[in-house]
């Protein structure tokens, strides 16, 4: 099957949707907490439309198989860090691909297409980052295996 990736545009919107139901059923399999609110539909397609199609500081990248959306990426730059000697980078958000099509490569060429477009930017991109939720060691091992190594881990403790 031959795939095509692309940067998304605004009439992608509800097929992006679908998707980012898939990814925000994925996370909350980990955590409840990413199960969305009411109202996240639209305000996510909003989000999509005016902060990241034809953004200066985002893209939205999607894999196509016969006129069908099968797999999405977001990828953000990020300003450097006031104290540290964090540089400017890249962000990866929303990596998912739909269960049919996963272990083709599609996962990797949308990552590819995110690296390739922090490195066209006119900002001194030099690395750029993911997260990944606790207990997700598929996409863990799919990290690394493309390039990724883990820098930090973040730790959370509830407040009564």
């Amino acid at each position: 099957m031959d795939i095509e990736i692309r940067r998304a545009t605004t009439d992608d919107g509800p097929a992006l949707l679908d998707l980012w139901h898939g990814f925000t059923e994925h996370l909350s399999q980990y955590d409840e907490r990413y199960q969305h609110k009411e109202d996240a539909d639209d305000r996510w397609l909003q989000y999509f439309e005016n902060q990241l199609v034809d953004s200066k500081y985002g893209a939205v990248f999607v894999a196509e198989a016969d006129d069908d959306i099968v797999g999405v990426i977001e990828a953000r730059l990020t300003g450097d860090h006031p104290i540290f000697r964090l540089s400017d980078h890249g962000y990866i958000n929303g990596h998912y691909v739909v269960e049919e099509h996963r272990d083709e490569g599609v996962g990797d060429r949308l990552v590819e297409a995110a690296v390739d477009w922090f490195g066209e930017s006119d900002r001194d991109i030099t690395f750029c980052r993911v997260d990944v939720i606790e207990g997700d060691d598929h996409a863990q091992a799919a990290y690394e295996r493309m390039g990724f190594s883990p820098v930090e881990h973040v730790y959370e403790r509830q407040v009564e």
